[in-house]
């Protein structure tokens, strides 16, 4: 069988969301695999996010990591298996934006002809942000690639376990020289700036992208993941794109083909001995930190807004969620907004126009 997405005449029939995975008889097993993971609907402390967290991190010697008020904030894998002056922490998230039925663990998911993973327009996202970083970093640890791994969890949440860690183990992250989140929607980019401020040095960004090569190239257009709640402790962190898009909808999509060839590059470089020297500065970023407005809003591509002068949290919001919502969905996001804020960011999207049609260059 072969499915074209988002082609009518599937969508029409009855979904039972079993877990099943619609693909052609000789589809890439390695796919399958992938898109297994993407049937867990992982919405933080749902029933999906646990059936997977039993099925996936309770083996190869994954250690939860505990917040001191007893909650799993992250699973960790230690494989800094050589002596070497990088001290690289590998980083994605468990949790997706599935934010209805939380009860409900699995959903169907199907692979067209090309190689491109999606799911039914029932749904409320694929997963792909950020399962294929996770699906990515067990390939690295099932080929022993140098690092230590971390699987976070609550990012879509605002960053919950990342925060609390970056603030609770303070000395144990200060020894990383790199963290490098899996967790970059598209196939071409090496952020360089979260949260408003340098996250890593080009010097890094541009050695990274070198030895990755497949076209990849540094980006300051980053906004928020994990890695960003390190910038103070760790000298490079960074986020790579990993070829999904539209996340955070039923819309969302990834490359298959492009994720296991970026797992072929990652798992045959010796991260140990590769040329990514750590050269800047740790400091306290000058951005709005990892707040949100709900789920799935502290991640790449959101609007930042911010009131100096009342003394209230930053807005976050990830505006290209707007639009996959219906008007009355836009116009209850914004119900709380004040003249200002509404201009803020219409402004804010009229500029990112503006940079799309310049091919990139602000102003």
């Amino acid at each position: 069988m072969s499915y074209d997405i988002f082609d009518d005449s599937q969508t029409e029939v009855k979904i039972q969301n079993t877990g099943e995975i619609v693909s052609d008889d000789g589809t890439n097993p390695e796919f399958i695999d992938i898109c297994t993971i993407y049937s867990y609907r992982r919405e933080h402390e749902s029933k999906g996010e646990l059936a997977f967290i039993n099925r996936y991190m309770k083996g190869m010697r994954f250690t939860p990591i505990i917040s001191k008020d007893g909650e799993v904030m992250a699973y960790k894998y230690d494989n800094a298996n050589q002596k070497s002056d990088n001290n690289i922490c590998w980083a994605s998230h468990i949790d997706t934006v599935h934010r209805t039925e939380p009860d409900r663990v699995k959903q169907d998911v199907y692979i067209d002809s090309t190689g491109t993973a999606f799911v039914d327009s029932q749904q409320d996202c694929l997963g792909a942000d950020d399962g294929s970083g996770v699906w990515l970093m067990l390939e690295m640890i099932k080929a022993n690639v140098f690092g230590t791994y971390i699987f976070f969890r609550g990012e879509e949440q605002g960053c919950i376990g990342s925060s609390c860690l970056a603030e609770e183990q303070e000395d144990y992250f200060k020894s990383f020289t790199h963290m490098i989140s899996l967790d970059r929607m598209g196939c071409d980019e090496v952020i360089t700036t979260q949260n408003s401020s340098e996250c890593c040095s080009d010097k890094f960004g541009n050695e990274f992208a070198k030895i990755l090569g497949m076209g990849f190239k540094i980006s300051p257009k980053g906004v928020y993941t994990d890695s960003a709640e390190f910038t103070h402790l760790i000298p490079e962190c960074t986020n790579l794109g990993v070829g999904y898009k539209a996340q955070h909808s039923n819309r969302e999509t990834q490359d298959l083909n492009f994720l296991v060839k970026l797992r072929d590059k990652l798992i045959n470089v010796n991260w140990a001995t590769a040329d990514i020297t750590a050269t800047r500065k740790p400091e306290k970023p000058k951005g709005y930190g990892s707040y949100g407005m709900g789920w799935g809003l502290a991640d790449d591509w959101a609007y930042d807004h911010r009131d100096d002068y009342s003394g209230k949290q930053p807005i976050v919001y990830d505006y290209e969620e707007f639009a996959y919502m219906t008007t009355a969905e836009v116009e209850k996001a914004i119900k709380d907004f004040t003249p200002t804020e509404i201009a803020d960011l219409v402004k804010f999207m009229a500029e990112d126009v503006v940079y799309i049609r310049d091919g990139g260059t602000y102003g």
